[in-house]
This record gives structure tokens, C-alpha cells and sequence, in this order.
């Protein structure tokens, strides 16, 4: 059992100094303490021997009997751990953007977000510490703007408004809707997320539990709306790298992913031959809309799989009546084995070539990206295909430059040719060590 002193000692808050701040004024800020509050519904302690007030009222009312603290105040309570981000909301010249990635691509997904930064403006502020495998990383730029459908290994794009340090165990929404207080207007979603790790795993029934919490409070005070529609306004992100720290942000709905985590989640298949089924299935999603989907990949269509073994990118088209030559020296296995929209061949994808040109190219072959990126230019050049969704297979090592070489060789290639094109790169979620990519034909640039 732990005793009074040190339950104090647990609210007691650690307010960091900020720019500007006098050492003075920080030491008084770490000497100021909470009051000590009744638990909330995410932290539950074994009741005590006051009573507990009578639930009457709002529903809000009694969800705040487990949050005594009002949450009407439009400012930070006093002793609280809400700080803005260093270089970050109260700077008018610098802005901190939070993006979530695959957990061991921290540096790339920074790297390649300062890279679009500077491409506008050489000059950046410090960059923030990346922490490897944490699933998330910051950068901080000046003037210049970030696009989140150009950002390849980033999953989404969020401005970074307040961190929160050192949560109170006993009651985390006074200090969460005193920062979201001092953002302007109204949000048309609240989502609520944390990494995309094991340890971020075990933080999924916490944010469960105190989503409805946070939910309620915001709409009491007209902050979340379902009046406008959802495009027309920001998103409120909260992230929770853990239980005692949040980030809190807004992401533009024109300008990041359409899903909580940036992941658009696939089940896999019972007849598919292989779990890389989901990469081709979570592709299509991503990058074809609706009535892309319905144009692009209709009924009658031809396409080429190579490296097409076992099956697994053979099977989502065939689902949607496309006829596939499927390339590969491995044999197809399950229903694509003798399924007669299918045509095998045992030959080497990169040697193969079509009678006539087809509409699809799709191909997951493990390769140098640079090998693969040749082949694939050489196939547009030739015009034996108008669409095409491939993978590129990362090294170890200089992974964003092995990519950018990879991409502007396509590129390259087509721009000799006289080709118009569109091409857009993802690291998907259920990518690994590699990055999806779509190709296709247009009318004009």
C-alpha cells in the first residue's frame, strides 16, 4: 500500500522550462503541486472512505464525479504539465509536425519530411531527437509547408500544437482540455492513438476507455461538432506514446491520411494463397478512389503478375474478374493453382515479355529497387502496360536514397519517352522492409 506522502509526490507536476523562461520562474513551477483528486474512470483506485458525490445532473456531470476538477476553464489549471512544443506552436516561424511511421523507419520518415522542407527553404530549425522504434518522429521546419500524399514513409501528418508531460495518474482530463482550450474553433473528429508498436498495443483498452470521456467534455463545450461536415474541418489527434504523456494536434483532411494511425486495415482472405494478398488489397484502397477502383479494375481487363508465386497478388485481381498471365518459376498454390482465369508461366520476370500489351502490371519481386524500377520504366517505354502497382525492396541502409534514385529513374525514363504519368509511393502498413508503389498513364501531367 502507498502512503499519502507518496501519492502527493505522484500529482506533484514537472513543468519544463520553455524558451525564454527565466531559471526562477522554472524552479517555482517545479515547486508548485496539484491539488490530490479522486481517481478517473481509466485509473480506477480501490474507493476510500469519503463519499462519493450523488450522480445526478448531465451525463457530463457524472462522468465528472471521477474528475472533480471543472472542465470549463478555458486556461491551464495552475501546476499543470501543459507546455507547448519548444520551437513549436507559440512561434510563429517554426512549426512542429508530428508524423506516425512503421517503428524502426523513424530517421527515414524524418529525414525525407526535412528533405521536403528544404526543397522550399535550405534553412531549417534544430531538429528534435528521433526516437528508434518508437513508431512516431517530430520535425520542426520554419515557413515552409508539408505534403502529406509526397511524404512516402509517413502515415500521417499532424501539426503539433501542446506535448503534456507527466500526466496525474488520478485525473488526465484537466490537463488534456485545458491545452485543447487554447486551440481555436471546432474539431470534426477526435481521434485518439498511440504507436504502432507492442508497447503501443497495450495502450489500446486505456485509449478505449477514455475516448467517450474526452468526447463528452468537447461536445459540452461545442468544441466537436457533427453539425459540419467532417472535411470541412480539422481533426483534434491526441497521441499517447504512454500513459503519462500525450501529444495533442490537428491534421488538415485534404492533407493526411483518411484513418485513425494513417492505417487502412485488411482482413486477410480465406481462399488467398499468401498474406501479401493484403498488400496488393490495402494499394488499391489507398491509392484508387472509389470510382477509380470501379474504372481501373473492371470485369475483362488483362494483367501480367511477375513473381507472381504462390498466388497472392494473382488472387485480388482475379476476385474482380481481371484475367492474369502470372509470371514466376515457383509454383501458384491454393484455388490459383488451376483456376482458369489464370495463366501460369515458369519463366524469369525480368526476361519475361507480353504477346500484347495488357492493362495491368502488378509486381512484388525481391530485387535491388534500382533493378526493379529499371524494368518497370522499360515496360511503360514499351507501352505493354497502362497501370501498374509494385513493390521496392529497401536495404538496410540509405534506404530514403536507394528510394529517391529508384523513383527519379522511373521518372527519368518516361520523361525521355514523352510519357505522361502519375506515380504516388506509400510505405503501407502492411509493407515491411519496402515501399508500394502506383504507376499510371494520364492525359496530360
Amino acid at each position: 500500500m502507498r502512503n499519502d506522502a507518496q501519492q502527493r509526490s505522484e500529482t506533484k507536476t514537472k513543468t519544463k522550462p520553455t524558451p525564454g523562461r527565466s531559471s526562477t520562474q522554472a524552479n517555482a513551477a517545479r515547486r508548485t503541486t496539484k491539488p490530490r483528486l479522486k481517481p478517473d474512470s481509466i485509473n480506477a483506485a480501490a474507493p476510500d472512505d469519503t463519499a462519493k458525490p450523488r450522480r445526478v445532473g448531465t451525463k457530463m456531470s457524472r462522468l465528472l464525479d471521477l474528475n472533480v476538477v471543472s472542465v470549463k476553464a478555458s486556461a491551464p489549471a495552475k501546476g499543470n504539465t501543459t507546455k507547448p512544443r519548444p520551437s513549436g506552436a507559440n512561434n510563429s516561424s517554426h512549426t512542429d509536425w508530428l508524423l506516425y511511421c512503421r517503428p524502426g523507419f523513424e530517421q527515414d520518415c524524418a529525414q525525407e519530411a526535412v528533405g521536403q522542407a528544404r526543397a522550399q527553404r535550405p534553412v531549417l530549425a534544430e531538429q528534435p531527437e528521433i526516437t528508434t522504434d518508437s513508431g512516431y518522429a517530430i520535425v520542426t521546419i520554419n515557413e515552409q509547408t508539408l505534403s502529406y500524399n509526397e511524404l512516402i514513409f509517413a502515415r500521417q501528418l499532424i501539426r503539433l500544437h501542446h506535448t503534456i508531460d507527466d500526466l496525474p495518474e488520478r485525473d488526465r482530463l484537466t490537463p488534456i482540455l485545458a491545452a485543447i482550450n487554447t486551440l481555436p474553433g471546432t474539431f470534426g473528429a477526435l481521434w485518439l492513438e498511440v504507436p504502432d508498436t507492442n508497447d503501443g498495443k497495450t495502450l489500446s483498452a486505456f485509449t478505449r476507455r477514455f475516448q467517450p470521456l474526452l468526447e463528452t467534455a468537447l461536445r459540452e463545450q461545442g468544441r466537436l461538432t457533427d453539425d459540419i461536415p467532417n472535411e470541412k474541418l480539422p481533426r483534434l489527434h491526441l497521441f499517447f506514446p504512454d500513459k503519462s504523456s500525450a501529444l495533442i494536434g490537428t491534421s488538415d483532411p485534404y492533407n493526411s491520411a483518411a484513418s485513425i494511425m494513417g492505417i487502412v486495415r485488411q482482413s486477410m482472405p480465406a481462399e488467398a494463397p499468401s498474406r501479401s494478398t493484403l498488400k496488393l488489397a490495402e494499394a488499391i484502397e489507398v491509392f484508387l478512389d472509389k470510382s477509380e477502383q470501379t474504372r481501373l479494375l473492371r470485369t475483362g481487363m488483362t494483367a501480367v503478375d511477375l513473381g507472381a508465386a504462390p498466388g497472392g497478388w494473382t488472387w485480388q485481381m482475379v476476385k474482380r474478374g481481371i484475367r492474369v498471365t502470372a509470371v514466376d518459376n515457383g509454383p501458384m498454390k491454393g484455388v490459383m493453382a488451376k483456376n482458369p482465369m489464370v495463366e501460369h508461366l515458369m519463366q524469369d520476370g525480368f526476361k519475361f515479355s507480353p504477346r500484347k500489351a495488357v492493362d495491368w502490371l502488378i509486381c512484388d519481386m525481391v530485387e535491388k529497387p534500382s533493378k526493379v524500377a529499371e524494368l518497370i520504366g522499360n515496360w511503360f517505354a514499351a507501352g505493354w502496360c497502362k497501370h501498374a502497382i509494385f513493390n521496392l525492396k529497401l536495404p538496410m541502409k540509405q534506404r530514403v536514397n536507394a528510394l529517391d534514385a529508384a523513383l527519379g529513374g522511373i521518372r527519368t525514363r518516361l520523361n525521355m519517352e514523352g510519357i505522361n504519368y502519375k506515380m504516388t509511393a506509400k510505405q503501407l502498413y502492411h509493407d515491411r522492409e519496402e515501399v508500394t508503389v502506383f504507376l499510371t498513364r494520364t492525359k496530360s501531367r
